[in-house]
């Protein structure tokens, strides 16, 4: 990867990909919200998660029954995966158990909750990138500010729900197939 704004970073070739989408008017927002969860997902243990996550929904299943469900979520999390999205939703998780939430909206709003933090903290690490990108000369002034403008307005357009179903199906390319629907050569961006 030699071009693009983050081509000196230590970032993954999707991101770096992300990062040209950024800088080119010949990307679409669609595109871009694509590419960014696209590139998410590639940063997790997918199958990891997805297998913790099917162990949790079979908790709520049998948690009906159960008196202490905080115990059983907090048992499924220690033969699992450990990861900081798992921690964050691990937190939320046992947050709602504990306010006697329903066990299967428990999990639902957790997994809400735990893809707005997973959104909110990769819209940072980006941003981050763009300054740093910046500051080295690998990105102009106006790159910089139209790059941040886009980056703000793609991670508001990802949809938690549908990260949280892709992280639940593990379905690595979920978001991929978005940016292969394009056919036409003189097709230009949707915005």
């Amino acid at each position: 990867m030699t071009d693009g704004p983050f081509r000196n970073s230590k970032l993954s070739g999707r991101w770096k990909r992300y990062g040209r989408d950024l800088v080119s008017d010949a990307t679409s927002q669609n595109e871009r919200t694509a590419q960014a969860c696209h590139s998410m997902l590639g940063d997790v243990d997918l199958a990891g998660i997805s297998e913790l996550l099917k162990g949790l929904k079979e908790l709520t299943l049998e948690a009906q029954m159960d008196l202490d469900p905080v115990s059983l979520a907090e048992s499924i999390f220690d033969n699992h995966i450990k990861a900081p999205l798992v921690d964050i939703l691990q937190k939320h998780l046992l947050a709602n158990l504990r306010d006697q939430m329903n066990s299967a909206v428990a999990l639902d709003e957790a997994i809400k909750s735990a893809a707005n933090a997973w959104i909110g903290e990769t819209k940072n690490r980006i941003d981050e990138e763009c300054i740093r990108a910046r500051d080295i000369g690998d990105m102009t002034k106006e790159e910089y500010a139209m790059s941040i403008s886009r980056n703000n307005e793609t991670f508001s357009l990802i949809d938690p729900n549908a990260l949280g179903n892709a992280l639940y199906t593990g379905l690595k390319n979920t978001f991929r197939n978005a940016n292969h629907n394009r056919e036409g050569l003189d097709e230009g961006p949707d915005d």
